[in-house]
């Protein structure tokens, strides 16, 4: 079995999560690691840079936060499955809205990628230049 980009300790310190049970958390992380090298077409034979694993343990621990940790606000409290919430107290109005109310697990576009360009896996636009008649 591959191994995870993150331990569980990593993803406690970069996340701040230490509520999540350890079991839950191994297992998040080495789904996600999987994940990943499919998104990013890590192979077996592939060896990453210092800079590389430093990505792909930001893309894990990330995302496994997103899906193990729900949403919560002081003021409203446990949001888990709301994708928004509003309130009235003594005449004034708030609203919340949570762009990940379903606790999806997914990777930030911005650091997949970098990652991507430096693995060279990274889409790239051409260009097509049309020949229109012969001479």
């Amino acid at each position: 079995m591959a191994t995870a980009y993150a331990t569980v300790d990593e993803y406690q310190v970069d996340t701040g999560d230490t509520s999540s049970g350890y079991a839950r958390v191994e297992s998040m992380l080495a789904q996600q690691s999987a994940k990943l090298r499919a998104v990013a077409g890590i192979t077996a034979t592939d060896a990453l840079s210092e800079d590389q694993l430093l990505m792909c343990r930001a893309l894990v621990t990330d995302a496994c936060r997103k899906a193990l940790v729900a949403p919560a606000t002081e003021a409203m409290g446990d949001m888990a499955g709301l994708k928004q919430a509003s309130f009235t107290a003594n005449g004034f109005q708030g609203s919340y809205t949570f762009s990940n109310a379903s606790g999806s697990a997914y990777f930030d576009r911005d650091t997949l990628r970098a990652l991507r360009r430096s693995l060279g896996t990274s889409q790239s636009i051409g260009t097509i230049v049309p020949s229109y008649g012969g001479a």
